[in-house]
């Protein structure tokens, strides 16, 4: 056999090689074959992009805010949706208040492989340094244990009062800068309530609403002015519960005009309550939680 014809083989070997290598850079979560390179769209992370999302956040009212449409592969959404259902009753905190009725999953929950995956995904080099590049943050730090991120659920009726997030993480004390959030519903019409809704407090109005359609997601600037929340109450067809996936990013320190006083939610809009919600709220507190639970089985109102 010639020279020429071994190096000719070499080269057909190491090209059958790469292309082995190429086929099998995919992950398989519930059965479906994901592209690595295919869970999210790369040309929203180029530098011409980035410019113009940077753009964006920054001119946003009534806060800094970013909205962005189809930046993640449609079928890793719909296998974290899926994952919802799976979700251990253990793992979920439930919030039940008149400013707040919701479910979010716990700080260092065992999350699903696609959430997971989710998670890896945008709090990996590439997809921080696309955050500070677009928010202008610098030094982002990552929460991989998720306190208040995470999985979110709001089930029929349940609302969150207009608010300012937590301004210091519970644990490390370091200072919430960025909250990105993905949306999980399918053909959500905005009578079905749960909008999110940016607030300008001192006008006292909403100036922006984003609807939670699925493959949405929002990336907001946190600061003692970023008022928003979803005071309106599910209300979709068939029980479906609103679904969103949640991140925050910190840093150590900030130079900006945010308040340093350490603080949980703060609601600056409470939803008010007549006589009867009152009284209901007050025999909810005084009634042990396994008797609500069974009052809700029984008559139909769920969390789910």
């Amino acid at each position: 056999m010639g020279r020429g014809m071994t190096q000719s083989m070499r080269k057909d070997e190491l090209s059958v090689l790469a292309a082995s290598r190429e086929s099998d850079n995919f992950v398989s979560v519930h059965g479906v074959r994901l592209g690595v390179d295919d869970l999210f769209n790369p040309e929203l992370l180029t530098d011409d992009s980035i410019a113009a999302l940077r753009e964006r956040f920054e001119k946003a009212q009534p806060f800094k805010h970013l909205v962005i449409d189809g930046l993640f592969s449609p079928r890793l959404l719909e296998c974290i949706h899926e994952e919802f259902d799976d979700v251990q009753g253990a793992d979920w905190q439930r919030y039940d208040t008149r400013n707040e009725r919701k479910m979010g999953t716990k700080p260092n929950s065992r999350l699903g492989p696609a959430a997971q995956l989710y998670f890896d995904t945008i709090y990996s080099k590439r997809f921080v340094d696309f955050f500070h590049r677009v928010s202008g943050v610098e030094a982002l730090i990552t929460d991989p244990m998720l306190y208040n991120g995470g999985m979110h659920k709001i089930p029929t009726g349940g609302k969150f009062a207009i608010h300012v997030d937590f301004n210091k993480h519970p644990v490390t004390k370091l200072d919430n800068r960025l909250v990105f959030i993905t949306y999980l519903n399918k053909d959500w019409k905005k009578e079905y309530g749960g909008a999110l809704q940016l607030w300008n407090a001192t006008k006292d109005q909403c100036v922006a609403e984003v609807l939670p359609v699925f493959g949405r997601s929002i990336l907001m600037y946190h600061s003692s002015v970023s008022f928003h929340g979803h005071p309106d109450p599910i209300n979709a067809p068939e029980g479906r519960s609103r679904r969103s996936v949640a991140a925050y990013f910190y840093s150590n320190g900030r130079n900006d005009e945010a308040n340093d006083r350490d603080h949980t939610t703060i609601f600056v809009k409470p939803i008010t309550m007549g006589r009867y919600g009152r009284i209901a709220l007050g025999v909810k507190y005084c009634t042990p939680p396994v008797l609500v639970d069974a009052f809700r089985a029984l008559t139909g109102r769920q969390w789910s």
